[in-house]
C-alpha cells in the first residue's frame, strides 16, 4: 500500500504551526483580549457564510440547543481565553510542543467519560509525554529572562490544552449526528459571555488608524487560514483518511511552529528543549497507537 500525502492536512499542520507565530506579531500591536474578539467576529460571519453555501441550517436541532451552546462556550470561549493569554507568556515553539499534548489528555478524559476504554500503553505513552513537557516548560524558563511570565505562559497553555480536550469529548455525540462546521457555527454565540466580557475594553481602545498591514494580515491568518480554512481541511483529512491517520499529521505542527519561529521571529530552542519536543512527539504517539487499538467503550 502507498501512502500519499494528504494536501488539506498538510495545509492545516502548515497554517495551525505558523499560528503561533501570528500570535506573537499581533501582541506587537493587539492585546490577547482584542485578537480573541475580533477573531471570533470574522470566524462567525465566514462559519455561517459557509454554512449557508453548503446547504448547512442554522436552526438548532430540537432538545440540543443548550449542548452546542454549551460546546462553544468551551470550545470557542474558556479555550481561547487561556490560550491566548498563554501565547502572551510562552514562546511560539514552546506553546505549539505544549499543546501537543490535547489528545493525551482527550484520552485520559474520554476514557473517564467512558467513551473509550484505557489501557496501559496509552497510560504510558500520556506519562512519557508529560515528561517531555516539563523539559520545554523548565528549559524555557532557565532560558527566560522573564521567568515569571514564561512560566505562567506555558502553565496557561497547557490548561487550555485540557480545556480544548474536553470540549472535543463533550463534542463527540455532537459531530456524530451532525455536519461539523454546522455543529461549530451554532456553537460560536456560546462563547459570548467570555469573550465579550474578556475582549470588548481592549478593542474599543485599539488605534485602528496605527494598525500596520502585517498585523491585518497576521489577524487574517489566525481567523480565516487558522480559525476557518484550518478547521475546514482538518474535517476534510477525517472524511478522507479517518481520525486515527489524521492525528498523525498534529504531530507535524511543533517542529513547524518552531522552524517558523526560529525563521521569522529569531525564536531558538534550547537543546533540552529539542529533547522535550521529541519526548512529546514520541509520547503522544505511543498514546495514539495504542488508543486506536483499544476497543470502544460499551454505552
Amino acid at each position: 500500500m502507498v501512502l500519499r500525502p494528504n494536501l488539506p492536512l498538510l495545509l492545516t499542520s502548515l497554517s495551525w504551526g505558523f499560528n503561533f507565530v501570528a500570535l506573537k506579531i499581533l501582541y506587537v500591536q493587539l492585546q490577547p483580549a482584542s485578537v480573541g474578539l475580533l477573531r471570533f467576529g470574522l470566524m462567525w460571519v465566514l462559519l455561517m457564510a459557509i454554512c449557508h453555501l453548503r446547504g448547512d441550517s442554522l436552526r438548532y436541532p430540537k432538545g440540543e440547543a443548550l449542548r452546542i451552546l454549551r460546546l462553544g462556550f468551551l470550545a470557542m470561549g474558556v479555550y481561547m481565553v487561556f490560550f491566548l493569554e498563554g501565547m502572551k507568556g510562552s514562546t511560539a515553539a514552546e506553546g505549539a510542543i505544549i499543546l501537543a499534548t490535547s489528545p493525551i489528555f482527550t484520552a485520559l478524559i474520554a476514557g473517564a467519560a467512558k467513551q473509550e476504554k484505557l489501557n496501559f500503553g496509552s497510560l504510558f505513552g500520556a506519562a512519557i509525554a508529560f515528561a517531555g513537557v516539563v523539559l520545554v516548560i523548565l528549559g524555557g524558563v532557565q532560558a527566560a529572562a522573564e521567568q515569571n511570565d514564561k512560566l505562567v505562559g506555558n502553565i496557561l497553555v497547557l490548561i487550555s490544552a485540557v480545556v480544548w480536550a474536553v470540549s472535543t469529548v463533550y463534542s463527540k455525540p455532537l459531530v456524530e449526528k451532525h455536519p461539523p462546521f454546522r455543529i461549530l457555527t451554532l456553537s460560536m454565540p456560546g462563547a459570548i459571555p467570555v469573550l465579550l466580557p474578556y475582549g470588548f475594553l481592549a478593542t474599543t481602545q485599539i488605534e485602528w488608524s496605527t494598525l500596520t498591514l502585517l498585523t491585518w494580515t497576521m489577524l487574517g491568518h489566525v481567523a480565516v487560514l487558522a480559525g476557518v480554512v484550518g478547521f475546514a481541511g482538518f474535517y476534510a483529512g477525517v472524511r478522507q483518511i479517518g481520525a486515527p491517520a489524521t492525528m498523525l499529521y498534529q504531530f507535524l505542527v511543533p517542529p513547524i511552529a518552531a522552524l517558523f519561529a526560529w525563521w521569522v521571529l529569531g525564536q531558538a530552542m534550547q537543546p533540552w528543549q529539542f529533547v522535550g519536543l521529541v519526548i512529546v512527539l514520541g509520547g503522544v504517539s505511543v498514546s495514539m497507537h495504542f488508543r486506536s487499538k483499544a476497543p470502544a467503550a460499551g454505552l
